[in-house]
């Protein structure tokens, strides 16, 4: 099985690593754990790339502590829109689900649209969702 793993450092995210991470060493699967950067302007870019790698490292950590193997996590940091290339680098690498995080919004923040429901429309492949409360 594989699994992709989008984050953006946020403790939501962080929630879906850990659910990823059960899942990963329960089954052996490989994880993908994909960072988009998107060119907001101002410069923004360029620190944002930078950051990506601690985003990366500090999920890294938490897919270890939950016991998956080294050699199955890979990372890749990609450009532009967000759900467009969560769905484009699961299709890439074949993922068999993603595991991602939401803020749980409701109202118009909901109707406006969040990553994760763009996801969620555009993915063809399973997409498990963690709700911000939920613990292991």
């Amino acid at each position: 099985m594989k699994i992709l793993l989008p984050t953006d450092g946020s403790g939501y995210s962080e929630n879906a690593a850990m659910v990823a991470g059960q899942i990963a060493s329960k089954h052996d699967s490989e994880v993908i754990i994909v960072h988009v950067v998107e060119d907001k302007g101002l410069g923004r870019k360029t620190w944002r790339e930078n950051g990506a790698e601690h985003v990366i490292n500090s999920v890294r950590e938490e897919l270890l502590k939950r016991g998956c193997k080294e050699q199955n996590i890979i990372s890749e940091t990609v450009g532009g829109h967000a759900a467009e290339m969560i769905v484009k680098t699961a299709k890439k690498h074949n993922v068999d689900r993603i595991v991602i995080g939401t803020r749980g919004h409701t109202g118009i923040k909901q109707i406006m649209g969040s990553v994760t429901l763009k996801v969620l429309q555009l993915s063809p492949i399973l997409v498990l969702v963690v709700p911000p409360e939920f613990r292991l």
